[in-house]
C-alpha cells in the first residue's frame, strides 16, 4: 500500500527556495509536479510545486514566494533530468505564465504509451501495475489556494512525485528492451520547444463550425466577438465563459444584423448582457474590416465534405494503424489519434520523418499518403485494398 507519511520540507520563502534549488541543480534528477486552479479564472493560479530528489522531498508555495526564478533555472538546466507524469500540462502553464521551457525531460505517461499502456493512462494505475503500490484516489477538486494546507492535501501532493524515479527506472528498462527509447525521447523532446505549446490566438473563431458559412461582415463580427471576450476575460481575470457563455456566440452572430433591439428581446439570450454591451456589439458589427482582419480570415480552414466512400476508407486505414500499433505495443492514441487520419487529405506529408513513420512502416505510410486514390473491393469474401 502507498500513501504512507513521507518526510518533506515545506518551502515558503525566497531564501529557502534559492538555497534548495542551488543544491538541486547539482543532482542528476528531480521528480516534479504542480497543483493549480484554473476554474473561473483567465490566468491559471499556480498553488503548489512538488519536488522529489536524491536529497529529499520539497513542497514549494508559489503563492507565498513571488519570485520563482530559482525554480525556473532548475527546470531549464539541461544537466538535471526532470521526471513528470502528464508533465505537458504543467509545462504549458509555466510557458504561458512565465515563458519557461524545460530541458531534459522524461514523462512517465508518454513512456508508458510506448510499452503497452493506453495513452493517456492515470498515474495511479501505472504506479499500481509497475510498482505494486496502491494509491488512494486524490482530491477531485481541492482548494489548493487555501492556507494552511491540510496534512491530507500535502501527503496527496507528495504522492504525485515520490514514485516518479522508480517509475522512470522501470519504464526506461522496458523501453531499452523493446528498443523504443529513441521514439519515446523524440516525442518527449517536444515539451522543450515553444512550438509545442503554440495556439493560434484566433483559433476559437477560425475553427467555429459556423464561420465558413457566414457572410464577410458576420465573419468579421465573430472574429471580433471572440477577441473581445478573450480581452475582457484577461482584463478581469475571469474565465471566458463568465464573460460570455460560448453557447450564446453563434446565436448572437446569426442574429446581429437584426439589430440590438432584436437581440435584447431574444428569449434565448441573456438580457443583462445586452443591457451592458449592446452598443459595443453593434459597434463591432458596423466597423469596417481591416487589412489585418482580412489576413486572419484567410486562415479559415477549408472544410471539404467527405463522401461515404472516403469515410469508409478512413475507418479502414485507422483500423490498419490500430493493428500496427497493437503489434508494436505502442498506444494508437499516442502515435495517431483517429482525427489525424483526415489531416492526410490536406497534407500528405503531415507526419514528416518523425518516429511515427518508423512505427507505421513504409507500406502503411504509402497507403496513408495515397488515401484519396485508394479503392477497395470485396469479392468472394476477400477484402482487397487497391
Amino acid at each position: 500500500m502507498g500513501n504512507t507519511t513521507e518526510a518533506f520540507t515545506f518551502v515558503n520563502t525566497l531564501e529557502q527556495l534559492s538555497e534548495i534549488c542551488l543544491e538541486l541543480n547539482q543532482q542528476e534528477w528531480i521528480g516534479f509536479d504542480t497543483e493549480f486552479i484554473g476554474e473561473k479564472r483567465y490566468f491559471t493560479l499556480l498553488c503548489l510545486i512538488q519536488i522529489d530528489s536524491p536529497i529529499g522531498s520539497f513542497l514549494i508555495d508559489p503563492i507565498a514566494i513571488k519570485d520563482l526564478n530559482p525554480f525556473f533555472s532548475l527546470l531549464t538546466n539541461p544537466d538535471v533530468l526532470k521526471i513528470t507524469h502528464a508533465g505537458e500540462n504543467d509545462y504549458r502553464i509555466l510557458y504561458n505564465g512565465y515563458n519557461v521551457l524545460p530541458q531534459n525531460v522524461f514523462d512517465t505517461q508518454v513512456a508508458a504509451g510506448f510499452v503497452g499502456y493506453n495513452y493517456p493512462t492515470a498515474f495511479r494505475k501505472i504506479v499500481e501495475k509497475e510498482l505494486r503500490v496502491r494509491l488512494k484516489k486524490g482530491f477531485a477538486v481541492a482548494e489548493w489556494d487555501q492556507r494552511p494546507l491540510g496534512d491530507k492535501h500535502l501527503q496527496y501532493a507528495l504522492n504525485d512525485v515520490i514514485y516518479l524515479k522508480d517509475l522512470h527506472i522501470k519504464l526506461t528498462k522496458k523501453l531499452a528492451s523493446s528498443e523504443r527509447g529513441h521514439w519515446c525521447q523524440e516525442e518527449m523532446n517536444k515539451m522543450g520547444t515553444a512550438e509545442h505549446y503554440y495556439i493560434n490566438p484566433n483559433a476559437e473563431a477560425l475553427n467555429n463550425n459556423m464561420m465558413a458559412h457566414l457572410g464577410m461582415k458576420e465573419k468579421v463580427f465573430m472574429l471580433r466577438l471572440f477577441a473581445w471576450r478573450k480581452s475582457e476575460a484577461k482584463r478581469k481575470d475571469y474565465s471566458k465563459e463568465m464573460i460570455l457563455p460560448g453557447k450564446h456566440i453563434n446565436l448572437i452572430v446569426k442574429n446581429i444584423q437584426q439589430g440590438a433591439a432584436a437581440l435584447s428581446n431574444n428569449r434565448l439570450l441573456p438580457k443583462s448582457f445586452f443591457k451592458r454591451h449592446g452598443d459595443l456589439l453593434m459597434e463591432l458589427y458596423a466597423t469596417p474590416i481591416t487589412e489585418e482582419e482580412k489576413e486572419i480570415l484567410s486562415e479559415i480552414p477549408v472544410r471539404e465534405d467527405s463522401t461515404p466512400f472516403e469515410d469508409i476508407t478512413c475507418d479502414i486505414l485507422y483500423a490498419l494503424v490500430k493493428r500496427r500499433c497493437i503489434r508494436q505495443g505502442v498506444s494508437q492514441n499516442l502515435i495517431f489519434p483517429k482525427s489525424s487520419i483526415r489531416k492526410f487529405r490536406k497534407d500528405p506529408e503531415w507526419l514528416g520523418k518523425e518516429w511515427r513513420t518508423e512505427v507505421l512502416g513504409t507500406d502503411l505510410m504509402n497507403l496513408l499518403k495515397n488515401m484519396p486514390k485508394l479503392k477497395y473491393d470485396v469479392t468472394d469474401g476477400v477484402f482487397t485494398l487497391k
